[in-house]
């Protein structure tokens, strides 16, 4: 099957080159006379310490004790300007891949009158605000008659980093007609576990983004957590986004395996929008391998260029593992028996035939596949595999 590339909207650079180092420079700029300037080659030096520092955190194992950041201004600062176009980038590609899903949640909201989305995690509103650019995309390229009333339900532990997201949803709404007036925010401090209880009824989406890398595994006082919110979200179902590290992809399919042993959801293919093509056991919940995705882009952005290049971070490629359920509503489609996801690196290749071989999920296993060398496969890509 071909690869899906990610297209980013054109609302895009508007906001990670021109809103985003506004509202950087205007709430975080130390002296006030910078504050009303354009952003420059020197506000760029200045801010990259604190981005080079959180960059520095966001290690792979993370340290014990690992500190609430976003309490503190120059780290806030840090991931509006870098961190925020990263993960906003893998969120598009997600919309984008599954755009069938973002199509059950408009659904849900043509009846329901409104799309409610919680998004657990917040941060500084990352995963809304990538929703947002792909509804005014979708309506640009008439995909979607007309974009209806938005009702956001954040949670996050930190209210500083939400603010901040909120001037941004209100930026954006502003600056684009069919989004004015339409968009509303419900903020909520506290920790994800204990967002069940204030969760709307008809929900269409949930967002979680980077949540469980920085939380226990699963624990019996998040049960409760996981069954309403299941239950409580319709349309587009729930989407976990993870780092690709091999310990919060692993936790993923646990938690995925958890859901169906204990009935929280039907074991059916049809209730997991991706990447899983089958309601078997994972084969990658432990080992060596892990299920993760690479995703091939570019992400444009004066700023971001610059910041990754500072790092000795070219970005040519986004990371990330993830979760995306269905609702029993809105069920995602039938996958033909004979895909497979391939869920490795190209491994070696010669051969007699001239052949490559990745690893591919199978239910209730991960086996290699010899695949010729000019099909160009990489992680994450689907394969059509015959006897």
């Amino acid at each position: 099957m071909p690869r899906k590339l990610t297209v980013f909207p054109r609302a895009w650079l508007w906001l990670v080159d021109e809103s985003i180092p506004v509202l950087v420079k205007k709430k975080y700029s130390p002296r006030d006379s910078w504050k009303d300037k354009p952003f420059s080659q020197e506000d760029s030096r200045f801010f990259f310490k604190g981005i080079d520092e959180l960059s520095s955190l966001f290690t792979e194992e993370r340290p014990r004790g690992m500190p609430a950041y976003f309490n503190h201004p120059k780290y806030r600062s840090a991931y509006l300007l870098y961190f925020f176009p990263l993960q906003a980038a893998k969120f598009l590609a997600l919309f984008q891949g599954h755009s069938a899903a973002i199509e059950a949640a408009l659904k849900h909201a043509e009846k329901s009158g409104v799309l409610k989305v919680a998004d657990i995690g917040v941060g500084p509103g990352t995963a809304s605000l990538s929703l947002l650019l792909t509804l005014l995309e979708m309506q640009l390229e008439g995909k979607t008659k007309e974009i209806p009333q938005i009702e956001f339900h954040w949670f996050d532990t930190q209210a500083s980093i939400m603010a901040d997201g909120l001037i941004l949803v209100e930026q954006i709404s502003n600056q684009f007609p069919k989004l004015r007036g339409k968009v509303q925010v419900h903020t909520h401090v506290m920790p994800w576990w204990k967002a069940a209880a204030q969760l709307p009824e008809n929900l269409s989406l949930v967002l979680m983004g980077h949540v469980l890398n920085e939380s226990s595994p699963i624990q019996q006082s998040t049960h409760t957590f996981w069954r309403s919110l299941l239950n409580q979200v319709s349309g587009g179902g729930v989407l976990i986004l993870e780092p690709a590290t091999r310990k919060t992809a692993q936790h993923l399919s646990h938690l995925r395996d958890f859901f169906f042993e204990n009935k929280f959801l039907e074991s059916k293919q049809e209730h997991i929008w991706g990447p899983c093509l089958h309601a078997g056991v994972c084969p990658l919940g432990d080992g060596r391998d892990w299920c993760h995705m690479s995703v091939p882009l570019q992400i444009p952005g004066r700023w971001f260029k610059e910041f990754s290049h500072s790092l000795s971070s070219e970005r040519h490629w986004v990371k990330f593992s993830y979760l995306w359920f269905a609702s029993s509503a809105y069920p995602a489609p039938l996958v033909d028996p004979s895909y497979r996801r391939v869920v490795s690196d190209p491994l070696s290749q010669g051969g007699p035939r001239g052949e490559t071989k990745v690893l591919i999920c199978e239910p209730g296993t991960a086996s290699h596949w010899p695949v010729s060398i000019q099909d160009q496969v990489g992680r994450g890509d689907v394969i059509e595999v015959t006897p």
